[in-house]
């Protein structure tokens, strides 16, 4: 008996440790994010960086680049080496400005994937009023809000998880998203 309870208060222990990372931070480190563009060689990051309340989505195909606003989607070059120095989380990323921010950073910057269904073919899909559905589980989220979850669709989760967000910076030349 003795034993077992000291087993039981070990396993909380751990699962306690575990949890407080994902609790205590607003960034993900769940999947890796290093990655840096030039804004005014993209239509779609000039858009939403200079507007709020806009956001795109960049996703890396072989080596291409494809970046989707509500507005244009257009494919890039990305050469192979930049391939491999190049994360965009699980299923790409969303970059844009929100209307409000509740923390005084300007930009924001999630993963297009589905965090409850966390697999990376289960991407968003943005709308130009900056929320962002699940194409699979219908869950919608509020870009303008960190993105909290606004409606559980069709999901069957008890407690859905808000978007995987991640640092970014932008210093009027280049814009950096990591984590």
């Amino acid at each position: 008996m003795k034993h077992s309870l000291s087993v039981v208060c070990l396993v909380l222990l751990v699962c306690l440790s575990a949890c407080k990372d994902d609790v205590s931070s607003v960034y993900s480190s769940k999947n890796r994010v290093q990655c840096g563009f030039n804004v005014v060689s993209y239509a779609e990051l000039v858009n939403c960086i200079d507007n709020y309340g806009q956001f795109s989505s960049i996703r890396q195909l072989g080596n291409k680049i494809i970046m989707k606003s509500t507005s244009s989607t257009n494919t890039y070059d990305f050469d192979a080496i930049s391939a491999r120095s190049f994360y965009f989380g699980l299923g790409g990323l969303i970059v844009g400005t929100p209307n409000l921010t509740s923390d005084g950073n300007r930009y924001r910057c999630y993963d297009l994937a589905c965090p409850n269904c966390d697999r990376a073919g289960y991407r968003l899909d943005i709308s130009d009023n900056g929320r962002a559905k699940c194409s699979h589980c219908g869950i919608i989220y509020d870009l303008n809000n960190d993105g909290i979850i606004i409606d559980k669709g069709q999901s069957n989760f008890d407690f859905p998880r808000v978007l995987y967000r991640y640092r970014i910076t932008y210093d009027g030349v280049m814009i950096h998203m990591y984590n």
